[in-house]
């Protein structure tokens, strides 16, 4: 390759090193948006993260804003950070980075964590102290205010509350959503990232409206649900394919999805357009055929709380949206940096499979150049590169580690 490769985004996070959990939430946030901190060999985001925390009476190292093409910094303030002069000070300096491509994140961690000053005042935290819910669940769980992050319950519903938001955060980011001047407007500014409920209305509707007015009521974020949000007096099919287009794709599998002609072409608009896909498992009898174009998607299931399962189907949905984000971005730039000769790149941001065949034709009866196809970490397993060459032995399936093999 030319140049050292400039990642389309970098998170940053800043703890102080006497807060017991920071680490913890550190090393979590690196397995969310890097990959599994306990199996590095994971399939993961591949989004470099870097933690800045110190030794008592230390700055921590500076930020080069100048690596990445955007930046996220993530602030865990608890009460050792609010109080410390060192992490106030570098706080300061931090907040000169600020502009369209250097977002700083604040964290409330500590009760008073919104009053530190520093010039983050302005900006909106994500409230994770006490979970940072608003539900009648959680108001009935936290009503004696004995609110612990030492506590598994306690952690678990601030961890879930900073992921959420963060990899939203981080979406609109990449998306250049909106200038920075408008966050000050109000606290709740309209979401880039609408969510598709594909649903079969004879057996699914008790688990798709409640996650729909969950979604409402507790995220910011926008639900398509075409019981409701289809207009009056437009043609539907439009209306359909166009909201898929700009969403992420959530379908609810039940035993009558895959018997509903919509629900399937839903699926393929979706696929055509490289939405991101999650599959909500919800399968109660079984079905008389299986929709072969549902794989090659992450898959969850429904749990029993419903609230800690809509939150879960929530996150990998949007770990999907950004994954779509990250990857096409950074793919792009990898295979522009490493042009060869003859050789036209195609960049897809999910492992291949026989659907993606359909473009691929296409383009290959444009172009008289050899086709490689790269996608993200890791490789295939051969099992599958086998099945995808007997189609044509012409055609590699590549992912950046294995560029070099190409020369």
């Amino acid at each position: 390759m030319k140049n050292r490769i400039k990642y389309p985004l970098s998170i940053y996070v800043v703890w102080h090193p006497e807060f017991k959990k920071g680490k913890e939430i550190a090393n979590k946030l690196y397995s969310i948006f890097c990959r599994d901190i306990e199996e590095p060999l994971s399939r993961g985001l591949g989004i470099p993260v870097y933690y800045r925390s110190v030794t008592k009476d230390v700055t921590p190292i500076s930020i080069d804003p100048k690596k990445a093409t955007r930046n996220a910094i993530v602030l865990l303030i608890d009460q050792n950070y609010f109080i410390d002069e060192n992490f106030k000070e570098y706080t300061k300096k931090l907040m000169k980075l600020v502009n369209a491509s250097v977002r700083i994140f604040p964290v409330q961690l500590c009760e008073q964590a919104t009053e530190f000053g520093q010039g983050i005042n302005s900006i909106q935290f994500i409230r994770a102290y006490k979970g940072g819910l608003t539900s009648k669940e959680y108001k009935k769980s936290y009503r004696k205010n004995n609110f612990n992050l030492s506590d598994v319950k306690d952690f678990n519903l601030s961890m879930n509350k900073i992921k959420t938001e963060l990899m939203h955060d981080c979406a609109r980011l990449i998306m250049n959503f909106q200038p920075i001047w408008k966050d000050k407007e109000k606290d709740r500014i309209n979401s880039p990232v609408k969510l598709f409920l594909s649903h079969a209305k004879k057996d699914s509707l008790k688990t798709a409206k409640p996650f729909k007015e969950f979604v409402d009521t507790e995220l910011k974020l926008d639900v398509f649900f075409d019981t409701v949000d289809i207009a009056d007096g437009y043609e539907f099919k439009k209306q359909i394919e166009e909201n898929i287009k700009e969403s992420a794709f959530v379908v609810f599998h039940t035993d009558e999805y895959s018997e509903r002609e919509w629900c399937r072409i839903e699926v393929l608009i979706a696929k055509r357009n490289k939405c991101p896909i999650v599959v909500v498992h919800d399968i109660k009898s079984g079905e008389r055929r299986a929709f072969p174009y549902l794989g090659n998607t992450p898959t969850i299931t429904i749990l029993k709380n419903k609230n800690e399962g809509f939150i879960r189907i929530v996150n990998l949905t949007l770990y999907q949206v950004l994954n779509n984000l990250y990857q096409r971005e950074l793919l792009e730039s990898i295979h522009k940096d490493f042009s060869i000769e003859g050789t036209l790149f195609v960049t897809i941001t999910s492992p291949p499979e026989l659907f993606n065949y359909i473009d691929i034709y296409k383009k290959k009866e444009k172009s008289k150049q050899s086709l490689v196809i790269l996608y993200p970490e890791p490789p295939l397993g051969a099992e599958e590169l086998k099945v995808l060459n007997e189609i044509d032995k012409e055609i590699k399936y590549i992912t950046p580690i294995l560029l070099p093999t190409l020369l």
